[in-house]
């Protein structure tokens, strides 16, 4: 808690000489306050307005020995910090609508308590919310923020050219009838390895061709009993066409026999003549 001594001579003084200069109230040299009177500060000088000319001056504001003869008698008075006078470096600058009485710097005039001394313009229009004791409206610019727009081009797919269809390679021809040589050993109905690959093209020829048939007949040479050897030409036979099936040939597109040693295409006695009689014959049918 803070105390602070007031000066009585200089309240008496003020109220005394705001009396003296009620009858100045002509002038624009001085401020005045609401009832026309002229304001005086805490030490019993008048306030000077902007309009202030030694011509205009008033002769008893501009006494310098205003306060002489007045009473001593001081008051103590017990106030706490917030309630002491308004600090010189919180002035109220004016707002320009001639509501309050201002000084030559500009800033409204305060009376010894601190108050805003109002002019007789002031209306609640022109009000300062500080002197008035109210929050001030602290108006925040909004800005606003535009952020440009990316405009995106579409996304144009390439045209690409449709493949054209590549027409099935047409298998290699075959003829109507074929005989195949050393596909088989002596006394025997196993396909050699090397006869797979002449089969093969018999094979692609007919899936190529779904109606195409074919006619399968095996033979022997002469050594050997006749029957033996008939047997023998049947089974060679029903290899080649189990071949074919295997690469996806149906069985009923192809008729499998033999014919044994009956129908030699060579001299049986001699050795050369006896591999070429063991042989396969195949015929296109349709």
């Amino acid at each position: 808690m803070n105390t602070k001594l007031l000066p009585l001579i200089a309240v008496l003084s003020a109220v005394s000489f705001t009396a003296q200069a009620d009858g100045h109230n002509n002038t624009n040299a001085y401020v005045t306050d609401s009832y026309g009177n002229i304001v005086v500060d805490s030490y019993g000088a008048c306030t000077r307005s902007i309009n202030w000319t030694a011509e205009t001056a008033i002769a008893s504001c501009e006494t310098t020995d205003v306060v002489a003869n007045t009473a001593t008698e001081t008051v103590t008075e017990e106030v706490t910090t917030s309630e002491a006078v308004v600090a010189t470096n919180n002035d109220i600058k004016d707002n320009g609508l001639r509501g309050y009485a201002i000084d030559t710097d500009g800033d409204v005039v305060r009376d010894s308590w601190g108050a805003c001394v109002r002019t007789i313009e002031w209306t609640p229009e022109t009000e300062i919310a500080r002197c008035e004791g109210k929050e001030e409206v602290v108006v925040v610019e909004e800005i606003i923020i535009v952020e440009p727009v990316v405009v995106v081009a579409p996304v144009v797919a390439p045209v690409v050219a449709p493949t054209p269809a590549v027409a099935p390679a047409k298998p290699a021809p075959i003829p109507t009838v074929a005989t195949f040589r050393g596909f088989f050993d002596t006394n025997s109905a196993i396909l050699k390895h090397s006869a797979h690959e002449e089969l093969d093209t018999y094979a692609k020829f007919m899936k190529a061709q779904p109606n195409s048939k074919v006619k399968i007949t095996g033979h022997t040479d002469s050594r050997g009993e006749a029957s033996y050897n008939q047997l023998l030409s049947e089974k060679r036979a029903d290899a080649v066409k189990a071949y074919l099936v295997n690469k996806g040939i149906s069985a009923n597109r192809m008729i499998a026999s033999g014919e044994g040693e009956s129908n030699p295409t060579a001299d049986n006695n001699t050795r050369e003549g006896r591999a070429h009689n063991r042989r396969v014959d195949v015929e296109l049918v349709k």
